[in-house]
């Protein structure tokens, strides 16, 4: 069985979380990946499928508490980190170091990763991960 270098399907479908109703959406899996590594559950999230909406902290918590939920992952060791793939075939992540409160996301902290050591291991991370709708 081959595997594809690229752990996302492409989507035309670029749901918009202006309108966020937070008993109505979830994140779809088919743009979601996830890597275990050095005991952390990391969880990418494809940009080009998925907006989170930064700017509304009660839908994203809302988001990540669900996506957390449906891939049966362990709330402390979860590492979510989003993934923009450029067409010149650049990549760029952004972490998202998750807060958790009697198990509900309570805060999000999102930091870039622009240091080239921490932007390998990232990718790296990243290209060995699966995609969760077919984990």
């Amino acid at each position: 069985m081959a595997i594809s270098q690229h752990a996302f399907q492409q989507s035309t479908d670029l749901p918009q979380f202006a309108n966020y109703s937070p008993e109505h959406l979830s994140i779809d899996l088919e743009h979601v990946s996830v890597s275990q590594l050095l005991g952390r559950d990391y969880v990418f999230i494809n940009q080009q499928g998925i907006k989170l909406p930064l700017k509304n902290p009660t839908a994203m918590h809302n988001l990540l508490n669900d996506l957390v939920q449906q891939l049966e992952l362990t709330e402390a060791h979860t590492v979510a980190v989003t993934v923009d793939d450029f067409p010149s075939g650049e990549l760029a992540f952004i972490r998202h170091d998750l807060t958790w409160y009697k198990h509900k996301v309570c805060r999000v902290e999102s930091i870039a990763i622009t240091h080239a050591e921490q932007h390998e291991f990232m990718d790296m991370i990243w290209r060995c991960s699966t995609a969760a709708a077919f984990a």
